[in-house]
């Protein structure tokens, strides 16, 4: 994969360019290591350290881990001349190459999307919404009880942005939900409960100031894959609700290859040959073998006509 300019000035010029505030979190750490650039270069990681440098001009939406801390890290760590420890170490070895510029392109096209608040580029009939939302404001038992929690919790203390939006407790991939757990000491205990069970009977996602948020079916990119929730008020229809040739685009932007009942099998036995060759092609080198009896030798064990053509063989070894 191309790799973009690693030079300072590049890299701000793409920060700037990508949503959620992607600049101002990454800037320290990306002037932190450039700082540092001849002490990362002489290191027996170097390769590694800039594989997390590249993981900073990735969309957020694609990070595994906290990369800018990551990145922070191993800057304090140089500049104070400390070895990496084991599990640092061991950190760097298991991350993963970022994603191809292609797929950053087409996850932060879409982030910039969500950023504006177009979450219905992927909704194909968003009259459905528009109708619900519109009963929604005129709900006179819904606005009746966000005046009572308004007297009496401090709400602009739990805004989560400058739109003055309050968000339920989000639940994650799987249903797993770890902040399941009933607290009643704090004022803000109090509000997160009662907020929790109001969005849950009123279908919301939240508040904007006073207006309530009701929950529209969201298509969202993660680092381990695209989720689609589809809210339980909803009467879905795949066919006309959404637009699933974009979210198929955007899915692949991940990586995902052609799959299928015919194309896996032919796969898979492929997969077993390279592995075939690979054993083979050590064998040989153990027994000194080289060039045609090297050849001969794989053939023979692979049950192929040696007097073939062997890029067949070269293509063996490179698949992974």
């Amino acid at each position: 994969m191309p790799t973009p300019s690693r030079s300072k000035a590049a890299a701000f010029e793409r920060l700037r360019k990508m949503a959620f505030h992607h600049f101002e979190r990454c800037q320290e750490a990306v002037t932190k290591l450039h700082s540092l650039k001849r002490r990362i270069n002489s290191h027996p990681l170097a390769d590694r350290i800039w594989t997390v440098y590249d993981w900073l001009l990735v969309p957020l939406t694609l990070w595994p881990v906290d990369i800018a801390g990551v990145a922070k890290h191993i800057a304090d760590e140089l500049r104070e001349n400390r070895p990496f420890d084991p599990d640092l170490v061991l950190l760097l070895q298991v991350l993963d190459a970022p994603p191809t510029l292609t797929a950053q392109t087409a996850i932060s096209v879409y982030e910039q999307r969500v950023q504006a608040g177009e979450y219905d580029s992927l909704v194909k009939q968003p009259q459905k919404f528009q109708e619900l939302e519109a009963k929604l404001q005129r709900d006179k038992e819904l606005i009746s009880y966000w005046g009572r929690i308004k007297v009496r919790f401090p709400t602009a203390g739990y805004e989560a942005n400058e739109r003055h939006v309050i968000r339920r407790s989000m639940s994650e991939e799987r249903n797993f939900r770890p902040h399941l757990q009933f607290t009643w000491r704090r004022r803000k205990d109090k509000f997160v409960q009662i907020f929790d069970v109001l969005c849950h009977r009123w279908h919301l996602y939240g508040f904007e100031g006073d207006k309530p948020l009701l929950l529209k079916i969201s298509v969202n990119p993660t680092p381990h894959g695209t989720m689609i929730v589809i809210p339980r008020h909803w009467s879905f229809d795949r066919a006309r609700d959404l637009d699933w040739r974009t979210i198929s685009a955007l899915h692949r932007a991940h990586g995902a290859t052609r799959q299928g009942p015919k194309l896996s099998p032919s796969r898979i036995e492929k997969m077993g040959e390279a592995a075939q060759a690979r054993y083979y092609e050590g064998e040989a080198k153990r027994r000194m073998l080289r060039g045609e009896r090297r050849y001969e030798f794989i053939c023979s064990k692979m049950n192929r006509i040696s007097t073939s053509d062997p890029s067949w063989l070269k293509r063996l070894l490179k698949q992974k």
